[in-house]
């Protein structure tokens, strides 16, 4: 409410363009139709609106991103039959619904000795994504994999230690932070899924002055492509 409060005061004098990244509801599609009635061009961004009448979408195609998750899941647990814990933001995010869809169709195409879990819920919150992480291992201690779609990696990282699992469960994350890198240099995290942000900035800038100067998106130079990042390739954080 806040948001779309926020969206539906912004002034066409002062503002040129504008990109968002929220969830997809009801006020923020009807906020984002009041804007381009105004003549405010809108690119969503990370997390698309493809239901809203915003002008383009920047960001990774979040189902493939989900796949490629439920492909490295799959080949890093080598057969190993077991249940995976899915951990997302909320259940509002269209990148977090994609991406557990995805994911959903690799893992039941082509790795059946796995079974992703209902997702649960980090609300954005660390102590909390802990918190029911933590619920997660202890209810199923023979959870091999853990698939963090968009919550807090720190909490899950703690949850991890604090369930004291026979065996440590796989561990794949989205999004590269000085966080889940290092996660990944310490082995709690075994790959991280991720987007170049300096990519998704230039891009979401280059749409909107397409679009305030009504010439043509060039679609091959905004595409956002997938990058998978292990320990033996993590990319300096400075």
């Amino acid at each position: 409410t806040h948001l779309a409060a926020t969206l539906g005061g912004l002034d066409p004098a002062e503002v040129d363009g504008l990109a968002i990244m929220a969830k997809e509801t009801p006020l923020v599609r009807d906020a984002i139709a009041n804007l381009r009635k105004r003549g405010i061009p809108v690119v969503s961004l990370v997390a698309d609106q493809p239901n809203s009448d915003r002008d383009h979408f920047v960001g990774i195609d979040n189902v493939a991103a989900g796949r490629t998750a439920g492909t490295l899941l799959g080949r890093f647990t080598g057969g190993q039959r077991g249940k995976v814990v899915v951990v997302i933001t909320n259940k509002q995010s269209r990148d977090m619904i994609e991406r557990r869809h995805g994911f959903d169709q690799v893992v039941g195409a082509h790795f059946p000795h796995l079974e992703p879990l209902p997702s649960i819920e980090g609300q954005e919150d660390p102590q909390h994504t802990e918190k029911v992480t933590l619920r997660a291992l202890q209810a199923n201690p023979d959870a091999i994999g853990i698939y963090s779609v968009g919550a807090s990696v720190q909490g899950i990282a703690r949850a991890i230690a604090a369930a004291r699992l026979p065996k440590r469960p796989i561990l794949i994350d989205h999004e590269l932070t000085e966080n889940s890198a290092t996660l990944l240099r310490s082995g709690v995290v075994d790959a991280v899924i991720t987007q170049n942000t300096g990519h998704l900035a230039r891009s979401a800038l280059r749409v909107l002055r397409a679009k305030c100067d009504k010439t043509p998106v060039i679609e091959s130079q905004e595409n956002i492509r997938i990058e998978i990042v292990i320990r033996e390739n993590l990319p300096s954080m400075k």
